[in-house]
């Protein structure tokens, strides 16, 4: 299979209206890592970066893609890494959703 998700270089503007439209299966991931959340109540995550993952499938995207996406940004891939999603209007003490195999995919989906 051909990859052909690509991390957007920070502070790059991207027209996803303009790339996306006719490919109803694509989509950008905006990924924060190396941070840390704090503690119930009042979640938030910290000391974490952020990069966007532009030209994802669905009908392509799987957890290892998601690996391979950790390894290009420096991670050694496992030790042990938890993926979540988080639900559209969701917050982050609720709306957070497990992303450990392809059944959650498509539930992300």
């Amino acid at each position: 299979m051909v990859q052909m998700w690509e991390i957007r270089p920070r502070n790059q503007c991207f027209d996803a209206i303009r790339i996306y439209e006719g490919y109803p299966t694509m989509f950008t991931i905006e990924l924060h890592h190396g941070g840390r959340f704090t503690k119930f109540p009042g979640i938030s995550y910290i000391e974490g970066k952020l990069d966007h993952i532009d030209l994802v499938d669905m009908d392509e995207f799987s957890v290892h893609e998601l690996d391979e996406v950790m390894l290009n940004l420096g991670y050694d891939v496992p030790p042990v890494i938890y993926y979540h999603y988080q639900l559209p209007n969701g917050d982050l003490e609720f709306g957070l959703r497990a992303l450990g195999n392809d059944i959650d995919v498509l539930s992300l989906a």
